[in-house]
């Protein structure tokens, strides 16, 4: 993540605007632990010793190295606070930021204001002297990443994976079943009900042929006068 410039208010807290830079923290804001428990003047001024630059790190929470010289700028690490080499009309040296970005830019962060150019890559001019390692904490991985990459991890391992089991489909209802099942039977029934109709029908009209044949069988034969015919029929054989 690339850092923020701040900028100084004075001729004397340099250092300050460097804390407030790594610590993502505004000058005031800095200002206000260094007047309480670092002993800072109010009204300044406000140079920065190496023991009150350390002890705002440590409130701050910011991790750091030992202070050591400057070989090269490829030497350096990510990021640094830097000190330049002490003017000679003053005596005092001037602080800034050293910082290197993922894609390899490499640049300082000047908090002076008198600057036209407060991110800089003149090293010939800025005659760097020495400076301390700052160890930023990582910014964290998104939370879907790391879901995901748990996921695959517990697949890869033969391990259950987290992820909620598939819903099982809804099994059908003993309701719409039985809905169906009185159709089939009340089909059957009708259809049973008609074969036994048709049955009786057959039934019924096959007595009824038999009773007329036996009625038309046994029936004396009608004379011309309609008198039955009682006169017994001759045998073959007989004369007239």
């Amino acid at each position: 993540m690339a850092l923020k410039l701040v900028t100084q208010a004075n001729l004397t807290d340099c250092g300050l605007a460097c804390v407030a830079i790594v610590a993502g923290k505004s000058l005031e804001a800095v200002l206000r632990v260094a007047i309480k428990e670092c002993g800072y003047p109010k009204d300044g001024p406000h140079t920065t010793t190496d023991e009150s630059l350390f002890k705002l790190l440590d409130h701050f929470g910011i991790k750091y190295g030992k202070k050591q010289k400057v070989k090269t700028v490829e030497a350096l690490p990510p990021v640094a606070i830097m000190e330049t080499r002490k003017m000679p009309s003053t005596g005092n040296s001037h602080l800034v930021v050293f910082e290197r970005t993922p894609e390899g830019d490499e640049h300082a962060l000047d908090p002076g204001w008198w600057l036209k150019q407060q991110i800089r890559s003149d090293w010939n001019r800025i005659k760097l002297d020495t400076f301390i390692p700052i160890y930023l904490p990582e910014p964290a991985a998104k939370t879907g990443k790391n879901k995901t990459t748990e996921q695959t991890t517990a697949t890869e391992a033969g391990e259950p994976s987290a992820s909620p089991a598939p819903a099982e489909k809804p099994k059908q209802t003993k309701s719409k079943a039985s809905s169906k099942k009185p159709a089939a039977h009340t089909a059957t029934s009708n259809e049973q009900e008609a074969v036994a109709k048709d049955v009786q029908g057959d039934a019924l009209q096959d007595a009824a042929t038999l009773v007329q044949s036996e009625a038309t069988t046994h029936a004396p034969a009608a004379s011309e006068d309609g008198k039955a015919d009682s006169t017994p029929a001759q045998e073959s054989g007989d004369v007239a």
